[in-house]
């Protein structure tokens, strides 16, 4: 008997609810789960070791903490080592793009400009998921190329 295949599972760390909102509507309409959010760093940091998820959404700027402190627990911990992490954040800058590869991040987008491809991103990464059925992705074949540089 064939396996059924897992949905993308998502996990947003964000603190804006309508950014939140709309996150949540595109993975649900991609035919991916969310699997969880929280709006600081430690919440999601304790939540992402237990959950796995394919793939996290990370702000920088939180309630409490920030998406940097998430990123280097997952780095420092070896959490969810083959996660794709995205940073979505309104502090798009060459300083903060740089720390958030540094730190493991996957892409670096503008909120302000960039928000459509992030949108984009979760389509074609439940798409994917969908094709490849529940093999693991391989965290050091980028076929996809999630960086946006």
């Amino acid at each position: 008997m064939q396996e059924i295949p897992k949905p993308l599972q998502v996990y947003v760390v964000e603190d804006s609810p309508i950014i939140r909102r709309l996150l949540t509507s595109t993975i649900e309409a991609a035919g991916a789960v969310l699997v969880g959010h929280s709006a600081n760093a430690m919440t999601a940091i304790a939540d992402l070791g237990a959950l796995q998820p394919d793939l996290i959404l990370i702000d920088i700027s939180l309630d409490s903490g920030s998406g940097f402190d998430v990123l280097r627990a997952l780095q420092e911990r070896n959490l969810g080592p083959s996660a794709i992490k995205v940073v979505l954040t309104n502090h798009a800058n060459p300083e903060y793009q740089n720390l958030s590869f540094s730190l493991g991040a996957d892409s670096f987008f503008d909120k302000a400009s960039e928000t459509s491809q992030v949108l984009a991103l979760i389509g074609a990464l439940a798409a994917e998921k969908r094709r490849r059925g529940n093999q693991p992705r391989d965290p050091d074949n980028h076929e996809g190329n999630y960086n946006r540089n």
